[in-house]
């Protein structure tokens, strides 16, 4: 399954289950708004209108398209990804010595160390350089990739598709103190413990929110035994 977020809005793409059926189909009009769809080829204009329209809803939502296979999905991925300019960039989840993750303030939002990848520069690299730069924090090399996530943004009527390689760091130290890069729009920063999290979902990114979830149920629970 993958995920492209829009703000609150979330377009899911899913290999059809066995027997469901009835479904509306990807020509239907996008002021419709079903929340699941049958995708038919040679409508990837109306997916994208779809996807751009919802942008500004004011709760989560999400819209699942429905493919015959995951090959089908990977090939509308990788004509969905050329209709935009598509922006790379990497992120740190940070995990300190018992086991509490790293969250930080920034535009009214929790969210996690990241920026943009450089020209010549490793995903790897990257996070760790945004890393050091946001927090001040250096702890070494990732320990691990964890996952990939996806977004859309508009700027200047400029549509962008930014994909976000994030890795595990591992810091030693008990809740080390942290120095926020303040001209990056962080105001803050919070050590949180695996119990806690859920309740900062509300004030997250939908995108946080997934890649924080398959730490929790992927990487943490193994590392514990």
């Amino acid at each position: 399954m993958l995920r492209i977020y829009h703000y609150e809005f979330c377009v899911e793409l899913a290999v059809l289950p066995a027997g469901l059926r009835g479904l509306p189909t990807t020509r239907v009009l996008p002021h419709e708004r079903p929340t699941r769809m049958l995708y038919l080829p040679n409508t990837l204009a109306q997916v994208r209108a779809l996807h751009i329209a919802q942008g500004e809803l004011p709760k989560p939502t999400t819209c699942t398209l429905y493919f015959p296979s995951s090959e089908a999905i990977a090939a509308f991925w990788q004509q969905y990804k050329q209709t935009f300019e598509n922006v790379l960039a990497a992120g740190a989840v940070v995990v300190e010595g018992r086991g509490d993750i790293l969250f930080i303030w920034r535009r009214g939002h929790w969210d996690l160390p990241k920026g943009k990848v450089e020209l010549q520069e490793a995903p790897e690299e990257a996070a760790r350089r945004e890393l050091e730069e946001e927090t001040g924090l250096i702890c070494g090399s990732a320990e691990r990739f964890l996952t990939c996530t996806y977004h859309i943004y508009m700027e200047n009527e400029r549509a962008f598709l930014k994909e976000v390689r994030w890795y595990l760091f591992r810091c030693s130290t008990v809740r080390p103190v942290v120095e926020v890069q303040k001209e990056e729009g962080i105001q803050s920063y919070k050590w949180v413990s695996p119990s806690e999290i859920p309740f900062l979902y509300p004030q997250s990114y939908g995108t946080v929110r997934d890649v924080i979830e398959y730490v929790l149920k992927d990487v943490l629970p193994s590392a514990s035994g």
